[in-house]
């Protein structure tokens, strides 16, 4: 608990530093950055495992004159982001996957940005139940005449069953993707080669680290994932449709 206080005592402190003093800290920053290079005033964006709506309210800044797609089924959370943004967003209590269902899901009490539809590891000792949520795809819920710019997904371990279940809506507005990914997969029964795959083979994008996306730098290679996968030095990354250079 005494963790716990101090660290929500230091979040608005880190917040307002000039230089950012955690991981998470500079990938808000850099995420912030992201969106206000690729987004205009009438984006639409989607905000998957949107939790205290720091992303999403970043969203609304860069894109005001859009309404956001936002999911969150922690309903504590959700109740907050509805009064919070109310009619400028569509928000639905749902955890995206790859299938239409009623689901277990691992509700942390001690730290709600653990949580997700399958217990992950923890770094620390946590306090957690088990609820049930609704689960269906983007696909069913994205409108297929609906542009979207912008996807990003916070989902602790399930963002590969997130993907397959948006295929249709990432093919017809190949939007940019903003995803973490880490260790946390494995508990879902698929690594980083898997992942890898799938964003290069499948839909077709390629990888890039915040910073290096910001630089208009190489993509990664697959070694490169891996490493960053395997090493824990990097967690969110960008992904973007590939454009063969003629």
């Amino acid at each position: 608990m005494l963790f716990q206080a101090i660290k929500k005592i230091l979040k608005p402190i880190a917040s307002l530093s000039p230089i950012a003093l955690t991981k998470n800290e500079l990938y808000d920053r850099l995420t912030k950055k992201i969106i206000q290079q690729h987004c205009n005033k009438k984006s639409v964006c989607i905000d998957i495992g949107s939790h205290n709506g720091k992303i999403l309210e970043i969203m609304l800044q860069v894109a005001p004159n859009a309404i956001h797609y936002a999911f969150e089924p922690i309903e504590i959370l959700h109740q907050q982001l509805h009064q919070k943004f109310q009619q400028k967003i569509k928000l639905y209590p749902i955890a995206l996957s790859n299938k239409k269902s009623v689901e277990n899901f691992n509700l942390v009490l001690t730290d709600m940005a653990y949580s997700g539809l399958k217990k992950r590891f923890y770094d620390k000792i946590e306090e957690d139940i088990s609820i049930q949520v609704k689960t269906d795809l983007l696909d069913n819920i994205i409108p297929s005449t609906q542009k979207i710019s912008l996807l990003k997904l916070d989902v602790e371990g399930s963002e590969l069953w997130v993907l397959e279940g948006s295929i249709k809506t990432i093919q017809s507005s190949q939007p940019l993707i903003l995803f973490e990914f880490g260790k946390a997969a494995e508990v879902y029964n698929y690594n980083c080669e898997i992942m890898f795959q799938f964003i290069n083979q499948t839909i077709n994008y390629r990888i890039y680290t915040l910073k290096s996306w910001l630089k208009k730098e190489k993509h990664l290679s697959e070694n490169e994932f891996n490493n960053f996968y395997k090493n824990g030095n990097e967690f969110f990354f960008v992904a973007a449709p590939y454009k063969r250079i003629i």
